[in-house]
């Protein structure tokens, strides 16, 4: 459905083809050391399958002594980084990923094979010492000849950025836009599903694409739970697109209640506005409507937010990341400053 289940079926269908192809998840580490474990891990499970000794391989030429340990849920044997290097140096821990990937091309020459190394949330190296930790990166992979590397992201403001002219990963990666699913293919696929398991859908997937959108996984959320609200009775429509936007809402009530008591007052006035309208935030009417003040200090806190991935800006104007945020301004917040609004409203 999104960015990291298309690279994962990719990978399964080259594997099949009898290519070596390896993906690492980066999007959970917290230092270098976590991402040339997990870069570690993902490459035992992929190619020691079709190459028994190359865990013995990559053990030998890493560098650094490594833990071995079984995967409970297949058996295979794993390595990780001793755990005090996660206290190391930065720069020992970027030389043991350095280490790591020139490993990975040093068994692949050895075994004359090529070997794709998919590193997903790869952005997450920036965090790990800015424009340095991107210049290091790109300094081991460039050298590779052995070793092809698709590097994905879903941060897109800062990926423009590591790739913008002046910055190490200029012009050294081809980029592919992964954009929204066509909404008419996806709103269809969801009709068909859910005629598929028995409820008639009366042409609702359209409408869960418009409330929900753009975003796949908010769209394939609010379509499961569409599905739930409407199978007892075998029918969705707008009554159960409404029932089901408003369940996901309320189940997500906490989360999101812990976002909005993070903001200042004025950024939470700033998504009160924007639940109303998406344009027009700066206009008199808008700011004295909801307390916004000066032009000034809303256009920072929008910016502010965008920021933080509540908002998007995009040609029209802002509007809200995640739809249930919306849903759950509209439903608890709006109130406050005497508005109420269907829970779907769009601005």
């Amino acid at each position: 459905m999104g960015k990291t289940s298309t690279l994962v079926v990719v990978r399964e269908e080259l594997t099949r083809e009898g290519r070596h192809v390896m993906l690492a998840d980066l999007s959970t580490a917290s230092t270098v050391a976590d991402i040339t474990t997990r870069l570690l891990q993902a490459a035992s499970r992929e190619l020691g399958r079709r190459w028994p000794d190359f865990l013995a391989s990559l053990v030998q030429r890493v560098g650094v002594r490594l833990g071995l340990e079984a995967d409970p849920g297949t058996g295979l044997i794993l390595p990780s980084l001793d755990v005090s290097l996660r206290q190391a140096p930065l720069e020992e821990q970027r030389a043991t990923l350095a280490g790591a990937l020139d490993a990975i091309e040093q068994v692949a020459a050895a075994k004359r094979a090529h070997v794709g190394v998919i590193l997903d949330e790869f952005q997450e190296i920036h965090r790990f010492g800015g424009e340095a930790a991107e210049a290091h990166l790109r300094g081991v992979i460039q050298h590779h000849r052995r070793v092809s590397y698709v590097l994905a992201g879903s941060d897109e403001r800062l990926i423009q950025a590591m790739t913008g002219r002046g910055r190490p990963f200029y012009k050294l990666l081809e980029p592919l836009q992964f954009g929204a699913m066509a909404p008419a293919h996806l709103a269809g696929w969801i009709d068909l599903r859910l005629r598929g398991a028995g409820v008639r859908s009366n042409g609702v997937g359209e409408a869960v694409v418009a409330v929900a959108g753009p975003r796949t996984r908010d769209v394939v959320q609010l379509a499961r739970a569409v599905f739930d609200a409407g199978r007892t009775g075998g029918m969705a429509d707008g009554a159960t697109l409404e029932e089901a936007f408003r369940g996901v809402v309320v189940a997500e009530e906490a989360p999101l209640r812990a976002l909005w008591e993070g903001l200042t007052p004025l950024q939470q006035n700033v998504l009160r506005a924007l639940a109303v309208r998406a344009a027009g935030l700066t206009t008199a009417a808008t700011r004295r409507g909801f307390s916004l003040g000066a032009q000034g200090a809303a256009t920072k806190a929008a910016q502010t937010l965008v920021a933080r991935d509540l908002l998007v800006k995009d040609d029209t104007g802002y509007r809200f990341d995640n739809p249930f945020m919306r849903g759950w301004v509209i439903l608890y917040a709006l109130p406050d400053v005497g508005r109420t609004l269907p829970v779907m409203h769009l601005p």
